[in-house]
This record gives structure tokens, sequence and C-alpha cells, in this order.
């Protein structure tokens, strides 16, 4: 059997699953998981006049960034956030880097509140500015990009989390309808019928609901040799009756030479 027909026999328990699994998912990601938001502020080298070349710009630029993660900056970050988190805790989830081939040092910071994202990485970049003009006594650092207030946390992705529940609920109901076709041993089709059994199918009734059978009227359609030439107001229990003999009889019929 096609696997097409398999998913569509078992289509109300695979939808079932795919809607169940991406409800969890859903609220898993909303209600259990731990939101955390991101915000990046950017720092911009501006050379003195004695940089003479783009080597010594790029290197001043990662100079720069390893002054960023020094304890100096943790420290005076950690003050000016006043007890919001310590110099160590900052550190650890701050990322300082030098873009490659520019004069731009992003700081970007993750915190639980995009308000406090957005204070920490800000924060950084001032402490690093104000760090550079202490040591060299010129102004080579110049805040870019502020650091923004996230409207979205960066995790949980909620699309990748909802895309990745709907990918594996649709496989696990694939699988399960393909399970429950391999151990199912009734006989649902007129295919099923002609490869178990060896016969051949002559009529099939559908399974009609008691409302549907009361509000549509059944039309027997009968053979010609079943009905009388002398009384053809044959009455409907005669025929039916007919109907089930003949039908009953036919197998031994056919196979007979």
């Amino acid at each position: 059997m096609k696997l097409s027909r398999r998913i569509k026999r078992h289509m109300g328990i695979s939808v079932s699953l795919v809607v169940l699994t991406s409800s969890m998912a859903f609220g898993i990601a909303h209600f259990v998981l731990h939101k955390s938001y991101t915000s990046t502020a950017t720092l911009l080298v501006i050379p003195s006049h004695n940089a003479n070349s783009l080597i010594s710009a790029l290197q001043l630029t990662q100079t720069y960034a390893d002054l960023a993660t020094s304890n100096r900056v943790w420290n005076t970050a950690a003050e000016a956030l006043a007890d919001h988190i310590s110099a160590a805790a900052l550190e650890s989830h701050t990322k300082v880097s030098a873009i490659t081939n520019t004069d731009l040092i992003t700081i970007t910071a993750t915190a639980p509140s995009a308000v406090l994202a957005s204070e920490e990485a800000t924060q950084v970049a001032l402490a690093t500015m104000n760090a550079a003009t202490e040591l060299t006594g010129s102004s080579e650092l110049q805040l870019s990009s502020p650091a923004a207030i996230a409207m979205r946390p960066s995790f949980p992705n909620m699309k990748k989390i909802e895309l990745l529940a709907f990918l594996l609920s649709a496989m696990g109901a694939i699988f399960l309808a393909v399970l429950r076709e391999h151990f199912d041993t009734s006989l649902q089709t007129e295919e099923d019928i002609e490869q178990w059994l060896h016969l051949p199918v002559w009529a099939m009734i559908p399974r009609l609901k008691p409302k549907w059978v009361k509000n549509h009227p059944i039309i027997f359609i009968l053979p010609q040799d079943m009905v009388s030439h002398q009384s053809p107001s044959i009455s409907l229990k005669e025929a039916r009756i007919d109907a089930q003999n003949s039908l009953s009889s036919a197998p031994e019929r056919r196979q007979s030479p």
C-alpha cells in the first residue's frame, strides 16, 4: 500500500500528534525556558595621525579589543551597573570581538532582561573608551552604534523551535502510520481482499452513520436475472434475500467449469 494511503487512513491521529507536539513545544518555550536577550554596542577606532598605514590601524583595533576584555574594564563597568551584576558575571556573558579587516569593535551582552543587556553592553563600551583615553591620552575610540533594547529574546528562538517541533511531529506521524499499518491484519481495501484471500470483489458497502441513512434513501441496483419477468414488482425483502443468496454463491459459481 502506498505511503500516502497509509497516512490518509491514519490522518486523524497524525494531525492530532502534530498539533499536540507543536502545542507542547510552544508552551515549553513560552512558560518553561528562561528567556535571554542580547544587545550589541559598536566602537569605531579612529587612528591618530601617527598611524600612517592600514596595517597599524588594524593592529590598533585589535589592541583596543584586547583592552575591552581586561579586568580594568570589567570592574569599571560593573561598578557603573551598581548591584545588578558582578565583574566576573559580566565577563562570562559579554563577548568582545574586532571585526576582521575593519576598524570596528563589537561588544555583545546577554542578560535575562532586554534593558539590562543594553545597559551592560553600553557600560562596557564606555569603560573601554575611558580606559583607552587614560592610557593613550587621546580619544581614538568613538561609540559608533549604541546598544539598542532588543524587542524579542535571542533565546529561545520561537521560529526554530516551532519549525523543529513540526518537522519532528510530522516524521513521527508518518512513522506511526507505517507502524500501525504494518501490525494491522484487517482487510481494509479491495486490494487487500484480492491479495490475501485471492477472491474477486463483487461489491463494497461503505459504513454509513445512522443519521445519514435516515436522511438519504438507499437505492438497490439489482442484476436483471434476479428480477422475475412474471412479477416485475419484486418486493424489497425478496430482492435482498435473492441478492444475499446470489453473492454468497457467486465464488462457487465462478470457480466451477
